[in-house]
């Protein structure tokens, strides 16, 4: 089953979407319209699982931006089994709301009037007001406290049948970041086949992080468009703030992170900064090199150039794509699958013992104070990434430049190519 919120700007729909689905996704924010993509997440409710869509503000405006959001919400309305109009309870009744009461009259049916906003006794004396829009479920809420949201709830799913459609929660999570206006939106329109994603020449226009759910050749996959990530000092405090503060925590909740960077602009040092953050947390990683069109290089030196600019991400393959016309899309979804699947290995202890020892029979650790660092046992402790914990006599002396090329050599023994591996030290005492 699928709920989908709206309601003009700032009437708390953002708030209400963070409450049903128990964790914060969507920006709150003083500022109207600061959601502007539709952000999906699955929710549960008395053991029922369903999605939960979060809507751009709608209003009355020429403004292309908002043609847009509107042209989303007039689908996802049509996609809904049920609609949650919200209202600000405290202001009453606007002439936005008597505008968006028009565009749902159609689909009156599934409507479900959200009265938001009322903690007061004032707001309270609005409630009965809210009937003249020509709802028959008329809802009272506090989606700030939960109070009433329980309530709604119910309501949805006695009304409601039961959809036909299963909800998995789990899936790869497929996260598309990088620099605003590279192309990260485009991407995901592309994989989904329709214009999911608000596309637009002005930076910033992805605020959320935004979730769409996608089967791809049986796989499962969360698809995570982020807001561009820009450098500190061009980020003011509010929203932009958040939402680069979100991309960040989207790259950590990510099993594969595609970095999309902008050909045409070339491999930036902004660029570089955001593979350190995907680096720093061992993620499973795809470079795309987006609008390949715009650039005068054959296919092998404009994958020579990012891999020169990129080189620490030596394990992540490199994709070129042309957003706007679909090219290398399916090359970028078979990359993040093999990807996922090398982040996913777990080998025997038997096995990974002998790659240690053929490893420093090729090259033994340097000395440390003169003298010798010896192993003496390794396993893998986790996936996701694969993590190999190593005893030894002296973790400390393990230098950066050897730690490197010893994860490096372990990767091509373990069959882990396109996948970091963490290495974790241990005195061997610990492994006493």
């Amino acid at each position: 089953m699928k709920i989908v919120i709206v309601g003009r700007p700032n009437v708390g729909k953002s708030t209400l979407f963070n409450r049903i689905v128990g964790k914060r996704i969507s920006i709150v924010h003083g500022m109207p319209g600061v959601t502007r993509d539709a952000i999906e997440s699955i929710a549960e409710w008395k053991g029922r699982r369903f999605k939960v869509v979060d809507t751009g503000g709608l209003i009355e405006s020429e403004e292309q931006i908002i043609k847009e959001i509107r042209k989303r919400v007039e689908r996802l309305l049509e996609e809904a089994d049920a609609v949650l109009f919200v209202v600000d309870g405290k202001e009453g009744i606007t002439s936005a709301d008597q505008s968006i009461a028009k565009l749902l009259y159609p689909h009156k049916k599934k409507v479900f009037l959200v009265v938001n906003k009322i903690d007061t006794k004032s707001a309270q004396s609005n409630l009965y007001d809210f009937y003249s829009l020509g709802f028959e479920r008329v809802y009272p809420i506090s989606a700030q406290h939960g109070k009433g949201v329980g309530e709604l709830l119910d309501g949805v799913f006695s009304c409601v049948a039961e959809g036909e459609e299963v909800i998995q929660q789990e899936g790869i999570r497929l996260s598309f970041v990088g620099r605003p206006n590279v192309g990260k939106s485009s991407l995901v329109n592309a994989i989904l086949g329709s214009d999911r994603v608000i596309v637009s020449p002005i930076a910033g226009t992805t605020r959320d992080a935004v979730e769409i759910f996608f089967e791809y050749k049986g796989e499962y996959l969360i698809l995570v468009d982020t807001a561009g990530i820009r450098r500190p000092s061009r980020v003011e405090y509010g929203v932009e703030f958040f939402s680069v503060g979100r991309a960040i925590k989207a790259i950590e909740m990510s099993d594969v992170v595609c970095l999309v960077v902008d050909l045409s602009e070339g491999v930036t040092h902004q660029d570089q900064k955001i593979a350190s953050l995907i680096e720093r947390r061992y993620k499973g990683c795809v470079i795309v090199g987006n609008k390949f069109d715009l650039v005068d290089l054959k296919k092998e030196e404009a994958e020579a150039y990012i891999r020169q600019r990129l080189y620490f991400l030596d394990y992540a393959p490199v994709v070129l794509t042309i957003a706007t016309e679909g090219k290398g899309i399916e090359e970028l979804l078979e990359s993040a699958l093999v990807v996922y699947r090398d982040y996913c290995k777990q080998h025997k202890t038997s096995f990974i013992n002998r790659a240690v020892e053929k490893i420093i029979s090729e090259k033994a650790p340097p000395s440390y104070r003169g003298k010798e660092v010896k192993v003496y046992f390794a396993y893998q402790e986790t996936t996701k990434p694969p993590t190999v914990v190593l005893y030894t006599n002296y973790p400390e002396g393990w230098k950066s430049n050897y730690r490197k090329f010893f994860e490096r050599k372990l990767r091509e023994y373990l069959n882990v190519k396109h996948s970091p591996i963490k290495l974790v030290l241990k005195s061997k005492e610990e492994g006493k």
